[in-house]
């Protein structure tokens, strides 16, 4: 059985606080400290969220020899100052993704982890999850024939007030933000990279960001791929995978539900047939789990870190389009 792993968080944003709240479901996972470079942000999502230590850099909590492993929920393009220091550390990590906003940043922080020897994930939480698992294994055994459209979808509004969302020079926008799920579950069915990259999006006038985004991948042995992601917009969630002989369809791919999650079977000359997972946990506190698996030795990476080289090879073309 793994170690429980004793857990440091840097950022406070939004997400950090999902992972912290659902980390208490993990089996093999505890929070020891979190930390912000604005003192008082640590100080009150420490109080939040239950976090024993608040560090006011992210060097004194790298240097806390009683935290074992970091959850980088930093803006993606700081991710990579923190992968790095976390590596040279010692400490094991998972990323939020994307975990780099170029091919090159990715390359570089997974040889920084392999020096030091150390675990790191880059945090698509929804790949854990059985459910996803269940969709993967539906394809592989040829229920649905052969693969031939990749659909998904991934929409929110996002207010006005000041967000690293809409932020250019932080690569915000719905890209980086969303779409990189797209792309990634477009990917992994696909099981290869993408051989053409179209898109066309809209930029907000005022954000300089992609606020509507429609793109299109095709990939070597045929499949073709199409999603699209908003950040103006009522919420629109799917993902489907259409092929020769049926389609598997769920409109919750990105954060299954923890208890009952369902996914749609349509096969020619059959009744639609409804897949469940039953109890498959919370995504956050899976991937925490994971990671532990990962270091005892017990599990293989269900997605290596290697995997957001191509991740990020895709967002990249698509945004040095936008912004040339």
């Amino acid at each position: 059985m793994p170690e429980t792993l004793r857990w440091g968080i840097i950022g406070t944003g939004m997400i950090a606080g999902v992972f912290a709240k659902d980390l208490a479901q993990a089996r093999f996972g505890v929070l020891g400290a979190v930390a912000s470079r604005r003192g008082e942000k640590g100080q009150e999502f420490a109080g939040k969220h239950g976090v024993p230590t608040a560090y006011g850099s992210y060097d004194d909590l790298l240097a806390d020899g009683d935290i074992d492993a970091i959850y980088v929920a930093t803006p993606h393009p700081c991710h990579r100052d923190v992968v790095l220091a976390a590596a040279k550390a010692g400490k094991h990590i998972l990323c939020e993704k994307p975990m780099g906003v170029t091919p090159e940043e990715c390359e570089e922080m997974i040889a920084a982890a392999a020096a030091a020897g150390v675990t790191l994930l880059e945090a698509f939480m929804y790949r854990v999850h059985p459910a996803t698992r269940l969709i993967q294994s539906t394809v592989a055994e040829g229920r649905i024939g052969q693969v031939k459209l990749i659909r998904s979808s991934f929409c929110y509004g996002l207010g006005n007030a000041y967000n690293v969302r809409l932020d250019p020079t932080l690569r915000g926008g719905g890209l980086y933000d969303v779409g990189c799920y797209c792309i990634n579950f477009s990917r992994m069915i696909a099981g290869e990279e993408p051989d053409d990259i179209s898109a066309v999006w809209t930029l907000g006038e005022e954000t300089g960001v992609d606020e509507s985004l429609a793109v299109g991948l095709h990939f070597p042995s045929g499949p073709v791929a199409q999603f699209d992601v908003s950040i103006r917009s009522m919420g629109d969630v799917f993902a489907e995978v259409v092929g020769t002989d049926g389609a598997l369809l769920t409109t919750s791919p990105w954060k299954p539900h923890p208890e009952k999650a369902e996914v749609e079977l349509r096969c020619k000359g059959k009744p639609t047939e409804t897949l469940r997972v039953n109890d498959g946990g919370h995504v956050f506190a899976l991937e925490a789990d994971h990671l532990a698996q990962v270091v005892a030795g017990e599990a293989d990476p269900i997605i290596p870190a290697e995997n957001a080289v191509g991740n990020a090879a895709v967002l990249d073309t698509i945004w040095r389009r936008m912004h040339p």
